[in-house]
């Protein structure tokens, strides 16, 4: 499969992972049958965008983790997926870091989509990790280590270590979750935003007015 292929695939699955996500959030949904472990599928669709992404090659990846992939997509079996739902309820952690995530995510697939189309794909290798991003240090305080890693970050991956939990007290945050609120609030039939990312539609639907 080439690349081109790889990222619809890929923006395929983030789209209907988002969806689900977002339908079933811990701090929305009310669905009983889902309350603790969240519906199978997300992790069948969280397997499916981290293969892609992997598939995509390294500098994709990096570059994604730098977003927030891991953030974005942090279980790909039932035990990850209810351990998440449980902290997303302790800290009361709001939908609209993940939307963030989700929308910045959704720019770089369009962005290494263009790249791809003007210049082939080596150019893509050699920009660099942080080149157009917004880091998701934004939504991360101080790294908590897990018992046995030590807290260590994958040396020259710029992939850092998943205990690191998200931070919603801050200043960036607040701005984001004020962006994506707005967005919400705009009236369904609006097409702002809505043609740019899939994203900013599955908010539009679930909270529009």
């Amino acid at each position: 499969m080439d690349n081109p292929a790889i990222l619809d695939t890929l923006q395929a699955a983030h789209n209907k992972y988002f969806r689900l996500l977002l339908e079933h959030y811990p701090l929305i949904s009310k669905d009983g049958l889902f309350v603790d472990f969240g519906p199978p599928e997300l992790c069948d669709l969280a397997i499916e965008v981290h293969a892609c992404a992997i598939a995509l090659g390294p500098k994709a990846l990096e570059r994604l983790f730098y977003l927030g992939l891991d953030v974005l997509y942090p279980f790909d079996n039932p035990v990850d997926l209810y351990n998440w739902r449980i902290r997303v309820k302790k800290e009361s952690i709001d939908h609209t870091t993940y939307a963030s995530i989700a929308i910045r995510i959704d720019s770089e697939l369009k962005r290494m989509r263009r790249v791809f189309e003007l210049d082939g794909e080596a150019v893509y290798e050699v920009i660099p990790a942080e080149a157009f991003l917004v880091s998701k240090a934004r939504y991360k305080s101080i790294a908590v280590p897990e018992e046995g890693n030590g807290g260590a970050s994958q040396s020259g991956s710029g992939i850092s270590s998943p205990s690191m939990h998200i931070d919603t007290v801050n200043i960036q945050y607040a701005a984001d979750s004020q962006a994506v609120s707005r967005l919400e609030k705009l009236e369904k039939e609006t097409t702002i935003g809505a043609n740019f990312s899939n994203i900013i539609s599955v908010l539009r639907t679930i909270f529009g007015g």
